[in-house]
């Protein structure tokens, strides 16, 4: 089979097309070198197949496809490091804000208010009969109370904002779910008439991060290029409908999850410590204030009143009347102090536990040691996590990054192919010019 005269016209509009669509595609990438999310492209070409018959060449160039550049499994290990490092950024959040509200090591913290509500009872020992020791004790007792009952507002004040933290969470989660599975739509709608989709599945891969940060996903592709996604074991995008989820919801690592475990585990043990040290509080100074007689040779009361931190208070007939106040034994009389000594003892007192088997001091310290521990664990553990997402970005970047250098030598090869392939456009011409218009003249 004779091969056409024009063939070699038609193969040079090939390559032409084709280095063309190669640097628009480059330009492309150019543009979009600082467009977060964005996936570098390449146009992938492939030769066109040869003329039938025998001995006949190839027909040129094509651009079969316009390939999205990208590492689906380093992709399944950022979401999960972002997962991680969410979860771990909201526990050390929260366990920060603890260290706040407790105020260790300061004045106003609770160990240097026990230490002065002692020192009070340890002044009144040696002067038992003094109006002011007796108003100091009274005074002191009652700022230590305030400062259980502030330390345990504040604790319930901290679960609260995280609650509203988790809903405002949740929200994005579902607003996020409903831009998947639009996007999702879009890209089925876009494949269907053979558009090129790569840009909308970049905007539907970033917010795929975003999502990863406050919930770890699962996510699987769908021969449509579709995706699903799974929280745990509910699903929270298929194809093209979002299911909402609900801060009551099971969540599996994120933001989300680790404020759960701030306001369902943190908080409360923190709290239930607190309780307990303000319950031994006020039932050893309530017993030892008991076994004292006041000024007037009666009987001591309860000296605390309430049922744990919220509402420790000193009993309002010790404010009102600090004669009340039970400094002496009654083996020693009214104006004595040694009930008083025996109450400032206390501080070193094995009285937390049954039976006690830690201080005061002792439980309180150990309170605050393990939140330091707990805060320092976790600030540990981001900063593990922000490394590890840091080099899994990295190997991101060197499959999906663009590189302006590595472009612009993309755009020089393009170039020059485009310009040969036009230098073959003006050959082919001046062939076709000999053959129609100079054929048959020779020797006229």
């Amino acid at each position: 089979m004779l091969r056409s005269s024009f063939t070699g016209l038609e193969t040079a509009r090939r390559a032409l097309f084709a280095q063309r669509m190669a640097i628009d595609v480059t330009g492309h990438n150019i543009a979009n070198a600082n467009t977060p999310g964005y996936r570098r492209q390449r146009a992938e070409m492939v030769a066109t197949p040869p003329a039938p018959g025998p001995m006949q060449p190839g027909t040129g160039v094509k651009v079969a496809t316009i390939e999205r550049m990208r590492d689906h499994f380093v992709d399944m290990q950022i979401r999960h490091s972002r997962a991680s490092l969410g979860r771990f950024e909201a526990r050390n959040d929260c366990l920060e804000q603890l260290q706040e509200v407790f105020k260790e090591p300061s004045e106003i913290g609770l160990s240097a208010m026990m230490d002065r509500f002692w020192i009070a009872w340890q002044e009144l020992s040696g002067g038992a009969t003094d109006p002011g020791r007796r108003t100091a004790v009274v005074q002191e007792a009652t700022t230590l109370a305030s400062a259980f009952g502030l330390i345990s507002r504040q604790l319930k004040e901290a679960s609260d904002d995280i609650q509203v933290n988790i809903d405002s969470l949740v929200h994005s989660v579902n607003a996020t779910a409903e831009g998947i599975a639009r996007l999702n739509h879009e890209i089925v709608r876009g494949g269907v008439v053979g558009e090129n989709v790569s840009d909308l599945m970049d905007q539907r891969d970033l917010l795929l991060d975003q999502l990863a940060r406050d919930v770890n996903v699962t996510v699987v592709e769908t021969p449509e290029g579709q995706i699903n996604v799974s929280v745990g074991s509910r699903l929270l995008v298929s194809g093209v409908t979002a299911f909402k989820m609900d801060a009551n919801g099971s969540f599996s690592g994120g933001r989300i999850q680790g404020l759960l475990e701030a306001k369902n585990e943190i908080i409360p043990a923190y709290q239930e410590k607190l309780n307990q040290l303000a319950q031994g509080l006020k039932d050893r100074v309530n017993a030892q204030h008991k076994a004292g007689v006041d000024m007037n040779g009666g009987a001591g009361l309860d000296f605390f009143t309430g049922t744990g931190a919220a509402d420790l208070a000193v009993n309002d007939a010790l404010k009102g009347d600090p004669n009340k106040i039970a400094a002496s034994q009654s083996a020693t009389g009214p104006g004595d102090g040694s009930n008083a000594l025996a109450m400032a003892q206390l501080k070193d007192a094995l009285a937390i536990g049954t039976p006690p088997t830690a201080s005061f001091r002792d439980f309180y310290g150990s309170i605050i040691t393990e939140l330091g521990l707990a805060t320092q664990e976790s600030s540990r553990a981001a900063d593990v996590y922000d490394g590890v997402l840091e080099q899994q970005q990295m190997r991101r970047d060197a499959v999906s990054g663009v590189s302006l250098d590595e472009e612009l030598m993309q755009l020089v090869r393009y170039q020059a192919a485009y310009d040969a392939a036009s230098r073959l456009v003006s050959v082919m011409d001046e062939m076709l010019d000999t053959l129609i218009n100079r054929t048959g003249i020779v020797g006229r």
